[in-house]
């Protein structure tokens, strides 16, 4: 049987296509590529389910859309995890093939969709080919020598876009693709030998219609160098000599790499990226790509398009930036500003922007190593504003609020900012540097301590013992340890108390009372010395929280899903559930898993009881969501599934805007949860939520869910019961 196999021009395509043709021709199977972006690909961007990815990713769809409507056997959407042993690619990359099979309702067997992921399991990719061979009844011959195929086919690739061709002049030459299409796009146009343009971006924007043509727009200019010209042994130094470069997003290192080498090697006189609405890993390189080409007097343009980006106004500013003066020489050094004097010794002042509770720890920490920690300070609208005055436009919202607090931590007199770093699939890791780069160029003086796992210790425990060092003066390991020992007491109580609370406030008489309580305990718990004071506090309020009256109902039950940092950051998710818990009818009882000693538990202790539930937690995903995309976005999936099994009136999902893993669980919860028959909300946060909406929306769904209910029990359905007693 001979298969056609579809590959949706999108995406992977534009950096894996000529090892995908080769290896899937070289199985004997018929390839189609999806015609490229035509008025018909647009229009079917509707079969995207959500409005929240960025344009390439409903693009994606479209594509795949049309291929499915055309007859295809399968399509070939590989996950991209990992193409270096070093970094990951970005959640959309991995992701890409779940959400199409989601959001399509396509089969298992209608998507191919090998895991490439060097970073955790090497060697795999070539296994996870070798079953997609077998799948299309392929022998292991068969399967090796098409995978050697591919592997030339891309090598071929990229060696000719080393000599400077375009990707759409490689894939013609190489592969048999449409020829590039010439015009003379501006009869206006004068070219400038002079003038030598370096235009960066993803592929699939720079060469697909919502690209607009840019790059054939500026070579009517100038000389235009794009990423796919330049090679590792140039780009590669660059990313490397940045702190952590090296576990930079793939194909985002490429494009960072890329402009830095044109830069530092005096090649170019102007720089364009090109970035599309809603992206994440743009947001982070742009800042790197900003900083450097003001440091080299070289003009720099962003341009951000998506679907709804007119043509006219993006050609008036490319004419305008054309006509730009400066950059005219090349290969001149850097621009001296002022130099910042080295800082002076000062007495050791730490500040730290917070996360629910989480500071507490911290606090107890430095306390016990006789260092000044300059308190936290709650997120507020000034944090807010503080912070979006610097930040890059689509960077994810918890950057702004923590950037914001920062700035009022350095105003207060701290010294020396401490960050939580690790770099993976999200953009969490690079915080602390983006920050640091914004908050210099202010001139402002301080240092910046990025505290990341100790784990695995033979690799990272030295590093971590440094940073340790840092911020607590050098006090001595045993210090540190009880620091920890009781700063994770405090942890776990506050956690635990908590989750009691969003219990109580389903059932107690009289609305409040358990608040007041829980506040109390709060401050008590911030001035307690030692463990045992701790366990008596705790001890205590268990008490008196049992101790108040409670109402015989039956509440509805709501899980709380999402992103850590807004479920648990108060002001950021504006105070969801005390909202839910305040409602007089139906009296509603919140629950959620996420918390700081949870993560604590499962990540670095590794407790049997937070493994095991994460391990149920992949499971329920694995059917919809198979691969981690990064943050919580696969655990999403997960325990929204666990939620429907487990009889929960309805699931809320909480992510701020442009946040890449949660949109990538949204896009396969939104179609799911209609498989599932679990009503389910996605709440996405920014800067510009207003209270009024999200409460109109919240008392919408909650009266759904009471609907539901009702139906379900005149039917026959089965009950709802009650969450065990603490």
């Amino acid at each position: 049987m001979s298969y056609r196999v579809g590959i949706p021009r999108g995406l992977a395509y534009y950096y894996l296509f000529p090892f995908m043709q080769a290896f899937l021709q070289a199985l004997g199977v018929e390839v189609v590529v999806s015609p490229p972006t035509d008025a018909l690909t647009m229009a079917a961007m509707s079969s995207c389910p959500t409005d929240e990815p960025c344009v390439s990713v409903k693009l994606f769809y479209a594509h795949a859309q049309r291929l499915v409507n055309s007859g295809v056997d399968c399509l070939f959407v590989p996950a991209l995890s990992s193409v270096d042993r070093d970094n990951y690619c970005c959640p959309k990359l991995i992701g890409a093939a779940a959400m199409i099979r989601n959001g399509l309702d396509l089969e298992a067997e209608q998507v191919l969709a090998p895991e490439w992921n060097e970073r955790e399991k090497p060697g795999r990719w070539q296994d996870n080919l070798r079953e997609v061979a077998a799948r299309l009844d392929v022998g292991p011959a068969d399967a090796e020598r098409a995978i050697q195929a591919g592997f030339a086919a891309q090598a071929a690739a990229e060696e000719l876009a080393h000599r400077g061709l375009t990707i759409p002049e490689v894939y013609h030459r190489l592969c048999s693709q449409e020829k590039p299409h010439r015009q003379h796009l501006d009869p206006a146009a004068e070219y400038d030998r002079q003038e030598v343009i370096a235009v960066l971006g993803h592929p699939y924007l720079l060469y697909d219609r919502v690209g607009h043509r840019v790059v054939e727009r500026l070579a009517e200019y100038a000389r235009v160098i794009t990423p796919e010209m330049i090679p590792a042994a140039d780009y590669w130094p660059e990313v490397a000599a940045i702190y952590e470069g090296n576990r930079l997003w793939a194909y985002e290192a490429r494009i960072l790499g890329a402009g830095l080498s044109l830069l530092h090697q005096g090649k170019i006189t102007k720089m364009v990226l090109v970035e599309a609405f809603e992206c994440g890993p743009a947001s982070v390189i742009e800042t790197f790509l900003a900083t450097e080409a003001e440091r080299y007097d070289i003009p720099f343009l962003l341009l951000t398009v998506d679907e709804h980006t007119g043509e006219a106004g993006l050609v008036t500013r490319l004419e305008a930036f054309v006509d730009t003066s400066g950059g005219r020489q090349r290969g001149r050094s850097p621009v001296k500003g002022s130099t910042t004097p080295p800082p002076r010794r000062q007495a050791l002042r730490v500040g730290a922007p917070g996360m629910g509770l989480l500071d507490v720890a911290l606090t107890t920490v430095l306390r016990e190593c006789r260092v000044k920690m300059i308190p936290t300070p709650p997120v507020t609208k000034h944090t807010v504003e503080l912070g979006k005055e610097l930040a890059p436009e689509f960077i994810c919202y918890p950057l702004v609020t923590t950037l914001g607090q920062i700035r009022e931590l350095l105003k207060q007199g701290a010294n020396t900012i401490v960050m939580v770093g690790g770099k993976g699939r999200c953009r969490l890791g690079w915080y602390a540097q983006i920050q640091e780069l914004l908050l210099k160029r202010l001139g402002l003086d301080f240092r910046l301590v990025i505290i990341d796992s100790p784990l695995p210790l033979r690799q990272r425990w030295p590093a971590f013992r440094r940073a340790l060092a840092e911020i607590t003066a050098n006090a001595p390991l045993w210090r540190i340890i009880r620091g920890i020992y009781r700063g994770y007491q405090k942890m776990m109580v506050l956690d635990q108390a908590e989750a009691l609370v969003r219990r109580k406030r389903a059932y107690e008489s009289r609305h409040g009372a358990a608040d007041k309580l829980w506040q109390d305990f709060v401050r008590q718990v911030k001035r307690a010395n030692g463990a045992s004071q701790v366990q008596g506090l705790y001890q205590g309020f268990t008490a008196a929280l049992r101790a108040i009256p409670e109402e015989d109902s039956q509440p509805l039950r709501v899980k709380i899903v999402g992103e850590i940092y807004t479920v648990l950051e108060e002001f950021v998710n504006q105070e969801i559930e005390r909202f839910l818990a305040s409602r007089p009818e139906p009296r509603v009882e919140v629950v959620r898993e996420t918390s700081a000693s949870q993560w604590f538990n499962l990540n670095v202790l590794h407790r049997r009881q937070e493994v095991e539930r994460y391990r149920a937690v992949l499971a329920a995903a694995a059917p919809y969501l198979n691969v981690c995309v990064g943050g919580h976005g696969q655990e999403s999936v997960g325990e929204t599934v666990l939620a429907a099994r487990e009889g929960y009136d309805g699931v809320i999902q909480l992510l701020p805007f442009t946040c890449m893993p949660e949109i990538v669980a949204q896009n396969i919860l939104v179609p799911l949860s209609e498989k599932l028959d679990i009503p389910f909300l996605s709440l996405i946060v920014n800067e510009q939520s207003g209270t009024a909406g999200w409460e109109t929306r919240l008392e919408a769904f909650l009266e759904v869910l009471a609907e539901r209910r009702e139906k379900m029990a005149i039917s026959g359905g089965e009950g709802y019961g009650l969450l065990p007693g603490y």
